[in-house]
């Protein structure tokens, strides 16, 4: 059995200078009817890639003084999981994935998902999203209040912040815990940053609610086939994600496919137009007689078995054609009989039989002997 091998590295190595679009497989024939391909995807962890973005931080364990050892985790952004999707072979059905609009405000789309197992099962999934324009507004509404009140932590936003807005710089610590400087907006300027700030943000999210919708929910879907974490680390990250996938594909070259192969071709064919019935032979038992063991062919030659008319179609040497010269006490009789025909050639009389052929074949009465000189 063959194995085709497609490793990552030689890949990169062969297409450095290309953008990879497709994953790596390898395929290995574990029978020879079917085989087993490993899709690999790799994530590209640069800042800028799009394939990943933060979500926090895990304490991953203690210093020997007593402090806490957190490492940055981060989840897969669309690129990723699309990419993902494709090695996996996942479909989406589109008569089940579509996005509705319930009302002026609120968006909602669902997505159904399947794909192959390793053990050749089919796997589905279906999910959905809801996206309220409303609910959102107040959810960003509640955020930047208590970002103007306890300060904004993260560093580009909070610069930006004090360069159109009033207000002072603290000590505080961020959403993972670590400590930073952040920016609190005065009373005087609060309201006008909250509501630009919730202004900014719904203009961009009535423009795309319908299309962050319907992508929600594929994305929740594709999580869910997969079984993929929420968050990795970057050490995690940095390993290729794979995908088994086993898939029906016949070594032809092997005699023994072919023959079965063949095989299912001919009942398939069967199954179809249905097989010749074979009409079984009642046993012996049932009828309760003894089985014949007597065999005609050794007993052609016994007299015991001969018959008389074989016998007398034997020595007669075959039939006689009435064509032929009749003996002479046959013609003496007919000559005796008064048929009333005569041939028109020689004059000799003719029988009934000789008449009628004569006739049909030559449109006059003819004896024998002047048909024969006719043809």
């Amino acid at each position: 059995m063959e194995n085709n091998s497609n490793a990552i590295a030689e890949i990169q190595k062969k297409y450095a200078g290309c953008n990879l679009l497709m994953p790596a497989a390898t395929e290995v024939q574990l029978n020879p009817f079917y085989k087993i391909t490993v899709m690999e995807v790799t994530a590209d962890l640069s800042e800028n890639s799009g394939d990943i973005f933060k979500v926090g931080s895990v304490k991953t364990g203690t210093t020997q003084q007593g402090k806490d050892i957190w490492e940055e985790t981060y989840s897969p952004a669309k690129p990723l999981l699309m990419k993902i999707a494709a090695a996996a072979g996942i479909q989406f059905d589109p008569d089940h994935t579509y996005g509705t609009k319930i009302d002026a405000n609120t968006y909602k789309a669902k997505a159904y998902g399947a794909m192959r197992m390793p053990d050749g099962t089919g796997k589905t999934h279906a999910d959905e999203k809801v996206i309220c324009l409303d609910d959102e507004e107040a959810n960003y509404r509640v955020e930047f209040m208590d970002k103007s009140i306890k300060g904004i932590t993260d560093e580009k936003a909070a610069k930006a912040a004090a360069e159109m807005f009033k207000g002072n710089w603290i000590d505080a610590k961020n959403k993972w815990g670590k400590a930073c400087k952040a920016y609190v907006i005065d009373d005087c300027d609060r309201e006008k940053y909250i509501e630009r700030s919730v202004l900014v943000n719904m203009t961009l999210l009535r423009k795309t609610a319908a299309a962050k919708a319907m992508t929600g929910a594929i994305l929740r879907v594709i999580r869910a086939l997969t079984g993929m974490k929420g968050q990795y680390t970057k050490k995690e990250l940095q390993k290729p994600f794979a995908i088994p996938r086993v898939t029906f594909s016949p070594d032809y070259t092997d005699p023994e496919v072919r023959k079965a192969m063949l095989s299912q071709g001919m009942n398939s064919i069967g199954s179809l137009f249905g097989a010749a019935p074979t009409i079984a032979a009642i046993p012996d038992a049932l009828t309760g007689r003894e089985r014949d063991e007597f065999n005609p062919e050794e007993f052609a030659d016994n007299p015991a078995f001969a018959s008389d008319e074989a016998m007398v179609e034997e020595n007669a040497g075959g039939e006689q054609n009435w064509f032929d010269e009749t003996p002479q006490q046959n013609s003496e009789s007919e000559a005796n009989e008064q048929t009333g025909y005569i041939c028109d050639e020689c004059g000799a009389q003719i029988s009934d039989k000789v008449y009628s052929y004569s006739i049909n074949k030559f449109g006059k009465p003819l004896c024998v002997r002047c048909q024969r000189g006719a043809h």
